[in-house]
């Protein structure tokens, strides 16, 4: 039976906040994994407080759930760190993480629970030492799950200290999340590295509904949870490091996929004998550029407690997996009205690493 939200934001509270309030773990709360061109393995996991940071034994703090990093090189033992801003109370939810590897950058972002809120946050580590953000909700009661993150590299033209025209390359940390809110959808956060700095402190937040030119009131009425809030971001190789993003819109009951780029001519904008460029511009070219990318249907069918993946061909179709029942099942964007979940039955020569590559490689292709 599905999951119908019978009053706004009330299925969403339970299925996020209710479990972290009752269960010792947070709801959600995975484990994540990236590595590095030199092998190096970063994973994100959670953990009890005592078993990263050495304490007093029976102190109460021991227990207390947090998020941790192991960093292990290639061919050598591993260490533990904590994950910034995740040593309190609150518990954390789902976590998506990404390695920048000019700078060696890495961008954790993860869910926390705030009261009956769920907030929104990045933790940036980098030489070592780690930096946090959190991301501003829309207002009102809001919750926020199910982050995702790539990190992408523009080229772009600037003024040299000389105030001469000069190519610089640039990276882009592009974060998704699903927010309930007033206007209930997916959101969308850019986050550079210019020049080998760190922009955290100029994040802004944008309503995928609103850049996508599609805005209006929400209504999930009929739809399960997962259905609608597992929002999906990934390189688009036709641009100079822009996205390609997947999301449910629910102002016009479609899956939209929009491709999102950024200005790489911040010389040609800027005034003629300009040798910088005016604060202005340089402000233009953090502003997402959106266009559309193809529309389909919302998987109705796609009804599950599980985490949910999604690929994105160049077409704009949609293919979303996930394990469940001992079997990789998928549906499509592009699924008739009235189609039912694939699956692919797990065997212990079938794993479900193997079977998510099948479906991925089915995907790219359409």
């Amino acid at each position: 039976m599905k999951k119908k939200r019978f009053a706004p934001l009330a299925l969403a509270a339970a299925a996020l906040l209710g479990a972290a309030f009752l269960a010792p773990m947070p709801a959600r709360a995975e484990s994540a994994a990236v590595v590095s061109p030199d092998g190096t393995l970063y994973e994100v996991f959670p953990a009890r407080y005592g078993d990263v940071v050495v304490v007093p034994e029976g102190s109460p703090d021991a227990n207390l759930q947090v998020l941790a990093l192991r960093v292990t090189p290639s061919g050598q033992p591993g260490h533990l760190e904590l994950v910034d801003g995740t040593v309190d109370a609150n518990a954390e939810g789902s976590v998506s993480i990404e390695l920048e590897e000019t700078t060696r950058t890495l961008f954790v972002a993860y869910t926390k629970a705030n009261g009956l809120m769920a907030d929104m946050h990045v933790a940036v580590r980098r030489d070592g030492a780690w930096s946090g953000q959190d991301i501003l909700s829309n207002r009102g009661f809001y919750l926020s799950y199910n982050p995702k993150v790539v990190v992408t590299r523009q080229s772009y033209f600037d003024f040299d200290a000389e105030g001469m025209p000069v190519t610089k390359s640039r990276s882009i940390f592009s974060l998704v999340w699903w927010e309930e809110s007033g206007p209930t959808q997916a959101r969308y956060a850019p986050i550079f590295v210019e020049d080998g700095e760190l922009r955290v402190d100029a994040v802004q937040p944008w309503n995928l509904n609103e850049l996508a030119g599609a805005a209006g009131p929400t209504d999930s009425t009929g739809l399960p949870l997962s259905a609608y809030t597992f929002p999906s971001v990934q390189a688009d190789p036709s641009t100079n490091g822009g996205v390609i993003v997947s999301f449910a819109n629910l102002a016009t009951h479609t899956q939209q996929v929009l491709r999102i780029s950024f200005v790489d001519d911040l010389v040609k904008l800027s005034p003629p004998g300009a040798t910088r460029v005016p604060d202005d511009v340089w402000a233009r070219g953090h502003v997402p550029i959106g266009r559309s990318g193809g529309a389909g249907r919302i998987p109705a069918i796609m009804d599950t407690g599980a985490l949910v993946g999604a690929t994105i061909s160049s077409s704009g179709i949609t293919t979303f997996h996930w394990v469940e029942g001992g079997a990789m099942n998928f549906v499509r964007s592009d699924d008739a009205e009235g189609a039912v979940t694939r699956r692919i039955a797990l065997r212990d020569d079938l794993s479900a690493e193997k079977a998510l590559r099948l479906v991925r490689s089915l995907a790219e292709k359409n």
